[in-house]
């Protein structure tokens, strides 16, 4: 138990180092180093290169890092990381299209590994999902990301900001029957919430009881 915890403190901290020295190149405008120590970093900690990573859906993405079943919490953190280090370096190179494309993957990565397990939903992580969502526009997700998104706001208790990606995504789905049933069962688990906590996520009962019925009668 201890050597295994041992090999987890001396990977993150190999990892972490390598994101310091990717960023200090960056910054020093040394974008080919920078490319060099990510492309080892990404092939050492994944096993995957730079051109699988851009050709692979997200989700065999997190199997491939994975290796089992079950989701590994930390690889798929440390991918979306070096994902987005990437896509750092494609906006450098003024690669629009790359760059947002590997955003996207790192997203839907990093809520996966949120959603599969709730403990690790730290500051710093909503911090991260927060700037990939700034990066890649709210409203201009794909539906699969939005739906990623507003089950990652409920989670994090953000309760508004769950209802307006909900309705967005009920303008925008071709399924309205599938994504109104996922809505009106988000109401109803909300009816049973603290009213305090709702109030905190700046979705009041009276919302809650309002957007509930509006779904209710869209359904009909």
């Amino acid at each position: 138990m201890f050597e295994e915890k041992d090999y987890f403190m001396k990977m993150v901290k190999e990892f972490a180092t390598a994101i310091g020295k990717i960023i200090g190149l960056k910054s020093e405008n040394k974008i080919e180093e920078s490319q060099g120590v990510l492309s080892e970093t990404l092939k050492y900690f994944t096993g995957l290169d730079k051109e699988v990573v851009e050709a692979l859906p997200y989700e065999i993405l997190i199997h491939k890092v994975s290796g089992s079943r079950q989701l590994n919490l930390e690889k798929c953190l440390m991918l979306g990381e070096l994902l987005t280090q990437q896509a750092d370096i494609y906006e450098i190179k003024l690669e629009k299209p790359r760059a947002r494309s590997l955003y996207l993957k790192s997203l839907n990565i990093l809520i996966n590994g949120l959603l599969d397990d709730d403990t690790s939903v730290s500051e710093q992580n909503q911090e991260k999902v927060n700037e990939l969502i700034e990066k890649t526009g709210l409203f201009n997700l794909p539906d699969e990301s939005k739906l990623l998104l507003f089950q990652y706001y409920e989670l994090t208790k953000n309760y508004a900001k769950a209802e307006d990606v909900l309705f967005n995504l009920i303008e925008t789905v071709e399924a309205k029957n599938d994504i109104l049933a996922k809505g009106i069962s988000f109401y109803e688990r909300l009816i049973n919430k603290d009213q305090a906590e709702l109030e905190e996520g700046n979705l009041p009962i009276v919302e809650v009881l309002e957007g509930l019925a509006n779904l209710k009668g869209y359904k009909k």
